[in-house]
């Protein structure tokens, strides 16, 4: 999409935007177009703004010569009225003809140079200017009559509005293409997004079933060892228990007992013994 910043002109390649057409900016480069959007541009406030008589340059505006298309002070309003050239011409005041209340032909006048009017083309430049700026600034250019120009200039302009025309419904059909395109693309994404959210439930459930089972066959080990290590404690508790007494018996018989006593018993004493390391050990 092109925005105003991207739009400059085809002469002087100045960056410029519709408001600084519409402002006091204007076609800086091309005085022909300029003196013709700047008229149709005034405001009915630039009334109370003073405008310098075209011809003196001394005195205020207060009139407007039609033909002429120039502003002139009430001295030199008079005088225009008694000139051979200049009698017959339509005056009129400054105010009706900035607030539109008389029609006004359009006739383009020089922004550079006061009184002269743009009737000139360079074919060289491409330009519409007046005498003397094809004195000035065109030396050695080639020339023509603007009127002579402006059929074919418009037959131009048609031609290009034709192609433009021809380049926004290509781009309009490239608009549709690619929102068809668009909505294809949210629909895969969409259908993605469904397909990895199944995927990730069943995935998840799978999970969560398999350390379910895990779990569980841990518990059921857990119990086990530690019923068997519950039994061993209760075992190995009873077998100290039987050793303590053991030993206290046989510390006690030694310390009592007379040689005949510690004689016949030792045989007693042996087979206790290896009952406690066989049974009660093992």
């Amino acid at each position: 999409m092109t925005t105003s910043s991207d739009l400059r002109c085809h002469q002087c390649r100045v960056p410029f935007s519709p408001e600084t057409i519409e402002g006091v900016g204007g076609y800086a480069c091309n005085a022909f177009v300029d003196s013709l959007v700047k008229p149709a541009n005034s405001k009915v406030g630039d009334v109370n703004k003073a405008m310098k008589c075209d011809l003196c340059e001394d005195e205020d505006g207060t009139m407007f010569c039609v033909e002429c298309n120039q502003n002139l002070c009430a001295g030199c309003s008079r005088g225009h009225k008694r000139g051979r050239a200049t009698a017959t011409h339509d005056i009129v005041t400054l105010k009706e003809a900035l607030t539109g209340t008389t029609a006004l032909p359009k006739i383009p006048r020089c922004q550079k140079h006061v009184g002269y009017e743009v009737d000139t083309y360079c074919q060289t430049c491409n330009e519409a200017v007046c005498s003397k700026c094809a004195v000035e600034k065109h030396s050695g250019h080639t020339f023509c009559p603007l009127i002579e120009v402006t059929g074919p200039l418009q037959d131009q302009i048609a031609g290009y509005t034709i192609i433009i025309t021809r380049r926004e419904e290509e781009a309009s059909k490239a608009v549709a293409t690619l929102d068809g395109s668009i909505n294809r693309i949210e629909e895969y994404c969409s259908a993605v997004e469904n397909e990895i959210a199944t995927f990730s439930s069943t995935l998840h459930a799978a999970v969560d079933a398999r350390v379910a089972l895990l779990v569980s066959e841990m518990q059921d080990k857990g119990d086990q060892l530690r019923k068997t290590a519950i039994q061993e404690k209760g075992d190995a508790e009873s077998a100290t228990v039987q050793f303590r007494e053991f030993c206290t018996f046989t510390e006690g018989f030694l310390a009592q007992g007379t040689p005949l006593v510690i004689a016949g018993a030792h045989q007693m004493v042996r087979s206790c013994l290896w009952f406690f390391l066989v049974c009660l050990c093992s």
